[in-house]
C-alpha cells in the first residue's frame, strides 16, 4: 500500500454504504462534489486570502498602467513590464503552496476511484489477451483467481529464472497492468499486486474491459472520469465564487 493508499479503505467503506441506494454514476458524481468541496476548504484554510486579494489588485493596477502607456519611453515601459511580472510572480509564490497541499485529498481520492471504477474483469469462461514484457516470453493463462474482488480476474503462469521454475500470478483486483515493484509503488501502490523478482518478466499487460457508469454516449464518456471530473471543476468553481475565495 502506498502513500496515496492510506485513506482507500474509507472510500471503499462509504462507497459500499452509497452502493445500497445509488448506482455507480450517482456514486461517482457524490465523490466528485465530495472532493471539491474538501479541496476548497484545505485552500481557503491553508492560503493567505488577504495577501493574495493584495497582490491580485497589483496585478490588475500594472497590467492598467502598461495599457494606458503610451510605449514612447521604452525604458520606462520595461519597468511597467518587470512590475507586472513580479506582482505576477510574487501571486503565484503565495498560491502554489496551499493548492499542492490542498490538492493531496483529489489525488488520493483519484487514485482509489481509478482502482473501484476504472476497470473489471471479464466473464469467467473468457480467456483474456495479455501482453508481456520482454516480448516472446511465454506465459499461459491457467484460470481465475477466485480470492480476488472480481472473482473471475485471470490467473496465469509466468517463467522464473531458473529451468522448470514457474510462478503463478493471481490479480487481485481489476488492474490492467502487473510489475515488479519500483519506488513510486511507495506512493501509489498496484491493487493488483505485483511480479515476483526471481521471473525474467517485467510486465503483465491485461486487456480487461473498462466498466461503464453511463450507458448511452461516445465510450470515452462512459467511464467515472469525465463525471467526476466535470462535478470536481463545476462545484469547485461554484464554492470559489460562491464563498470569495481568492
Amino acid at each position: 500500500m502506498g502513500l496515496f493508499d492510506w485513506p482507500a479503505p474509507a472510500f471503499t467503506t462509504l462507497d459500499d454504504l452509497m452502493g445500497d441506494a445509488i448506482g455507480p454514476f450517482g456514486r461517482v458524481l457524490i465523490w466528485g462534489l465530495l472532493c471539491a468541496v474538501v479541496s476548497m476548504v484545505l485552500y481557503r484554510v491553508l492560503s493567505p486570502q488577504t495577501r493574495i486579494k493584495q497582490i491580485k489588485a497589483d496585478v490588475k493596477t500594472a497590467q492598467k498602467a502598461m495599457t494606458d502607456d503610451d510605449g514612447e519611453d521604452f525604458a520606462h515601459g520595461m519597468r511597467l513590464a518587470r512590475a507586472q511580472l513580479g506582482h505576477s510572480f510574487k501571486l503565484v509564490g503565495f498560491v502554489i503552496g496551499p493548492a499542492v497541499l490542498a490538492s493531496m485529498p483529489a489525488l488520493a481520492m483519484i487514485v482509489w476511484l481509478d482502482g473501484q471504477y476504472g476497470y473489471r474483469c471479464p466473464a469467467p469462461d473468457q480467456t483474456v489477451t495479455i501482453s508481456v514484457e520482454p516480448q516472446g516470453t511465454a506465459i499461459e493463462q491457467v484460470g481465475i483467481n477466485s480470492d480476488a474482488q472480481d472473482s473471475s480476474c485471470p490467473t496465469v503462469q509466468i517463467p522464473g529464472k531458473l529451468d522448470g521454475q514457474t510462478h503463478i500470478i493471481a490479480p487481485a483486483a481489476a488492474i490492467p497492468v502487473m510489475h515488479q515493484k519500483v519506488w513510486w509503488n511507495h506512493l501509489i501502490g498496484n491493487p493488483a499486486g505485483y511480479l515476483p523478482d526471481d521471473t525474467p518478466v517485467t510486465e503483465l499487460r491485461f486487456d480487461l474491459p473498462a466498466q461503464e457508469i453511463i450507458a448511452f454516449g461516445p465510450g470515452w464518456a462512459r467511464g467515472w472520469e469525465l463525471t467526476f471530473f466535470v462535478a470536481l471543476l463545476l462545484a469547485s468553481l461554484g464554492i470559489k465564487k460562491g464563498f470569495r475565495i481568492e
